[in-house]
């Protein structure tokens, strides 16, 4: 299926629902599980590695002094985790390359390059 637009989750689902070749009902609660486990994973501080795609790094930010920005007041910012993304060479250059129909999928054993697209 051509991605034309912005994906949010229901278009998402439907683009999924779409290369499986089922409906969007059938893969939604697959999806979200998906999510959901990825959430779990960085809110318990754990990194969710994707190979081809990328990898969702749960940092611990020690506390920090700042400032109020209206009051000049200073204050401690606590420890806290925070989530960022880390994009793989392979995607980055899809993207830059601007290849449309790019795929994770691992290339075969014995071969250096990624699955054909």
């Amino acid at each position: 299926m051509a991605i034309t637009h912005r994906l949010n989750t229901t278009a998402l689902v439907a683009a999924v629902a779409a290369d499986v070749g089922t409906t969007p009902d059938a893969v939604r609660d697959t999806v979200m599980a998906t999510f959901d486990a990825i959430a779990r994973a960085n809110a318990s501080g754990h990194d969710v590695a994707i190979t081809n795609f990328g990898t969702f790094v749960a940092l611990k930010i020690a506390k920090r002094r700042a400032r109020n920005p209206q009051t000049g007041e200073p204050l401690t910012i606590p420890a806290h985790l925070v989530v960022r993304f880390r994009v793989s060479d392979h995607l980055a250059d899809a993207v830059r390359r601007r290849r449309r129909r790019v795929t994770i999928r691992k290339a075969p054993k014995g071969t250096k390059t990624p699955a054909a697209e």
